[in-house]
């Protein structure tokens, strides 16, 4: 498929709402600033429960079609209501970069048949108990490894992934610092 035009949705993907949001940003940068909204209420112990609904793009306020909702628990501590805030970050890396490979495959024409990861992320939880301070609170090394079966030789498969990663929102905010500001919210 890589030498014939690309059709409107290419494994799934969009290529005409692809390309033409890329083009629109380029011509108009300003819609491109967007913030994404989750809201958080503590359910029992370690427990609490996310929702997903409203955002901003485009220039405007947002909704998705549904709202979301997600639990997260410990598994020590915790009385088992969803996987832990720490494995949420690891399904986020992994659900950014695969993004990104099927969005690069369809846009350079390359057929995708599967896509699977395993990410694993290491932490030392003495630094989050309090037990040592000298000790990281968060993950000390994240390893991703990437199966993709494509119509596509193997540099455009390592090609593949590169991009995902190189353009991954949440691999840029685990690689580089991200200002993160808490505060009580206002009365």
């Amino acid at each position: 498929m890589t030498d014939t035009a690309i059709p409107t949705e290419f494994n799934g993907v969009p290529t005409t709402k692809l390309f033409g949001t890329i083009a629109k940003l380029t011509d108009q940068p300003e819609l491109a600033t967007f913030r994404f909204t989750v809201r958080n209420r503590w359910v029992e112990g370690t427990a609490s429960t996310s929702t997903v609904h409203e955002w901003y793009g485009a220039g405007a306020d947002q909704v998705h079609v549904d709202e979301f909702s997600f639990s997260a628990d410990h598994p020590t501590l915790g009385h088992g209501h969803g996987p832990t805030p720490q494995e949420y970050v690891l399904h986020a890396l992994a659900a950014c970069i695969t993004a990104g490979i099927a969005t690069g495959a369809a846009a350079r024409g390359i057929e995708l048949r599967s896509v699977t990861s395993k990410v694993v992320g290491e932490i030392d939880v003495r630094g989050v108990l309090g037990i040592d301070q000298d000790v990281r609170k968060g993950f000390g090394s994240v390893a991703i490894e990437f199966d993709v079966d494509a119509d596509a030789d193997d540099a455009q498969i390592e090609a593949l992934i590169a991009g995902g990663t190189k353009y991954s929102a949440v691999f840029d905010m685990l690689a580089n610092p991200t200002s993160v500001n808490v505060r009580r919210a206002a009365s």
